[in-house]
């Protein structure tokens, strides 16, 4: 259940009022450990990070540079890093940082602590002491130790970060005035290791791609073209049974959620630097990645094609039906193709439309190739 910020005032006394005060920790413990009372935080920032310690100051200044409104969590969750990460982190918050609260479990240490001068800033840092990763076991349900419902959350990962102050202010002003939109983006940077601009041919077209409004069709013909660093999502993403039952947990699950539920902002600014590493998944994961972004296309699609998405229109419908063919016809995905032509009548009626896209661009390509 989503409450929004008035009604979370009301869910907080009440859970006050609760043996464990709501956050599953005895009165007693809070006590022991020095728990002051739990602030509300209207956002909250996801920071997944492991083995980034020439990058990870980068990211946390720009979490601390934020000027809000309102209080703001930064879980910043190093997965067991053997690079001496966790150090890095540790230093910089005896540096700037007052600790709130501390607990100890098998699986991480965590640390809640408040900037000492940017009042509305909060780290809640989970220092984990085997790693998750590998083993595929899910963090999601640490985040809640601390923050057991927020309004909104931003991403951004331990190599990349923030250089717009007012980036969590502005995406959040343009979630509470429109409550059909789910996700607001902006533009972004590219960077190199050693923070250099750089230029790659998969990203320069995405701010062509880029627009408010409905988000959906455009991720049904480009696939995914939204960094996740320049993100903020309604929190009610990640609580949908459509994440829930995805068969992939990444950045372009979240965002095809997120179209499904509703429309998006875009912002035209950057407000933050993607980092491309030669280590990263970009270089030396793109096989692994381009298949699961194929599992996720699959699966979103599918819900669309079942109308187990926002309303639309005929229009709408017929416009993503002949997307989705298009797409299969392309990869010559037989068993796709003729699972779309079973979901939809529709689907029969536009086929021809897609045959012929996929002809045009064919012949496109290789006209292209032949200059």
């Amino acid at each position: 259940m989503i409450i929004q910020t008035g009604e979370r005032n009301s869910a907080k006394r009440a859970n006050e009022n609760q043996p464990n005060g709501g956050m599953g920790i005895s009165p007693e413990d809070k006590k022991q450990i020095g728990m002051n009372e739990k602030p509300i935080y209207k956002v909250c920032v996801w920071c997944n990070t492991y083995n980034q310690t020439s990058y990870i100051k980068d990211t946390m200044d720009g979490f601390c540079m934020q000027q809000t409104s309102f209080p703001f969590a930064c879980h910043i969750m190093d997965d067991a890093s053997t690079d001496g990460e966790p150090e890095v982190i540790k230093q910089y918050l005896n540096d700037h940082f007052d600790t709130e609260w501390t607990k100890e479990t098998d699986d991480y240490h965590l640390t809640v602590a408040r900037h000492q001068e940017n009042k509305n800033c909060y780290f809640a840092v989970y220092l984990l002491k085997y790693n998750h990763y590998s083993i595929k076991k899910r963090r999601l349900k640490y985040y809640r130790e601390v923050t057991d419902e927020t309004d909104y959350v931003a991403l951004c990962d331990g190599d990349d970060y923030w250089t717009d102050a007012h980036k969590l202010q502005k995406q959040a002003d343009a979630l509470d005035a429109n409550p059909q939109v789910t996700l607001v983006y902006t533009n972004f940077q590219t960077i190199d290791g050693e923070g250099n601009p750089i230029s790659r041919p998969f990203i320069k077209d995405f701010p062509g791609r880029s627009h408010s409004g409905d988000n959906l069709p455009t991720l049904l013909r480009y696939g995914n073209y939204i960094m996740v660093l320049s993100c903020m999502y309604r929190y009610k993403v990640f609580e949908s049974e459509y994440r829930t039952n995805s068969p992939v947990r990444m950045d372009f699950d979240n965002t095809m959620c997120a179209a499904l539920m509703g429309d998006f902002i875009w912002l035209p600014e950057q407000t933050g630097c993607y980092r491309i590493l030669e280590s990263g998944m970009i270089q030396t994961g793109r096989r692994k990645g381009d298949d699961w972004g194929y599992d996720i296309y699959r699966y979103y699609a599918g819900l669309v094609m079942k109308r187990r998405c926002k309303p639309q229109s005929f229009r709408q419908r017929m416009e993503a039906t002949t997307l989705i063919l298009i797409w299969a016809l392309k990869r010559k995905d037989v068993q796709f193709r003729k699972e779309v032509l079973n979901d939809r009548f529709l689907a029969w009626l536009v086929l021809p439309v897609a045959y012929v896209n996929v002809k045009v661009e064919r012949l496109k390509d290789r006209l292209i190739k032949k200059r």
